[in-house]
């Protein structure tokens, strides 16, 4: 009923239509990293599309809005070498020399780095 009327199935902890409700998502989703949760739940829960890390949902939103935002510069400019102390938007040049420095370590996804390849990103320094 929730996931058919907001689209998705992130109920929130305090959901005041049904306090019940959400108080039940926070406990499937703590069941199921304590490795307490049957396989055919947790298939159930998966099927209607259950997000389990929440937090995991909000940092990938948060890399692909810094993604489109280098979309757009270099639309702009032609390339991606966002100035590490860009004025005009000084997050987007922290984030660009932020994922320099991921890839420079080996820290980056394998699919980040192929969106960020895809588009012609310069890593300094990497291998």
């Amino acid at each position: 009923e929730y996931k058919a009327q907001h689209g998705n199935t992130l109920v929130p902890r305090k959901y005041d239509t049904n306090p019940q409700l959400g108080l039940w998502v926070q406990t499937q989703r703590r069941e199921y990293f304590k490795n307490k949760m049957l396989s055919n739940c947790v298939l159930r829960l998966e099927s209607i599309g259950f997000v389990w890390c929440v937090q995991r949902l909000i940092v990938d939103a948060n890399w692909d809005a810094m993604f489109q935002l280098l979309l757009e510069y270099k639309d702009q400019h032609g390339n991606t070498l966002v100035p590490n102390k860009y004025v005009k938007n000084p997050k987007l040049g922290r984030w660009v020399h932020q994922q320099r420095n991921l890839h420079s370590k080996e820290q980056l996804s394998s699919h980040r780095v192929l969106r960020l390849e895809s588009i012609g990103f310069v890593c300094f320094n990497c291998s």
